[in-house]
């Protein structure tokens, strides 16, 4: 019998070992809730968007790796998409284009206004927007986020 790896419990074990090591446990659970939510708000529009869930998610789990692990902020898309070429290389389970599009889509994730993306970009971008609405939605939506949000609540069928 044949067992085949489940990619993304993999790289959530890798997430979590991070975070793990962050010492303020505010930010450690900020990361938690972040990280995981932004991935599953990713698998959410995957599948409205006929993407691949499995890709969403990983780069949802990725997409602040660098800011998490590093507590630097500056800069932290290109920089988290360097960082996480070997780090998914290394695990041996991500084909050539697989890698080349979550870091892509991580490279992009931060500029909110552009909107010509590939798909990956585009989703992670939305993930993301969905999440820090969605965190606390009594909250007034921030204004760098409202031109995206108002858009996704229309994909979704929510106005």
């Amino acid at each position: 019998m044949e067992f085949e790896v489940n990619r993304v419990e993999v790289i959530s074990q890798v997430v979590c070992e991070m975070l793990e090591n962050i010492e303020n446990p505010y930010e450690r659970q900020a990361g938690y809730v972040h990280l995981f939510g932004v991935s599953q708000m990713a698998a959410l529009l995957a599948q409205k968007r006929n993407l691949s869930v499995e890709i969403a998610q990983i780069a949802g789990l990725l997409h602040d790796y660098y800011a998490y692990m590093t507590g630097d902020r500056e800069k932290h898309a290109s920089k988290g998409a360097d960082m996480v070429l070997p780090l998914l290389a290394k695990t041996g389970l991500f084909s050539v284009c697989e890698v080349a599009n979550i870091s892509k889509a991580i490279l992009g994730h931060s500029d909110k206004e552009k909107t010509d993306g590939t798909p990956y970009e585009e989703l992670l971008k939305d993930a993301d927007v969905l999440q820090h609405v969605l965190y606390n939605a009594s909250l007034p939506v921030e204004e760098k986020y409202a031109v995206r949000y108002a858009k996704l609540k229309e994909e979704l069928g929510l106005i």
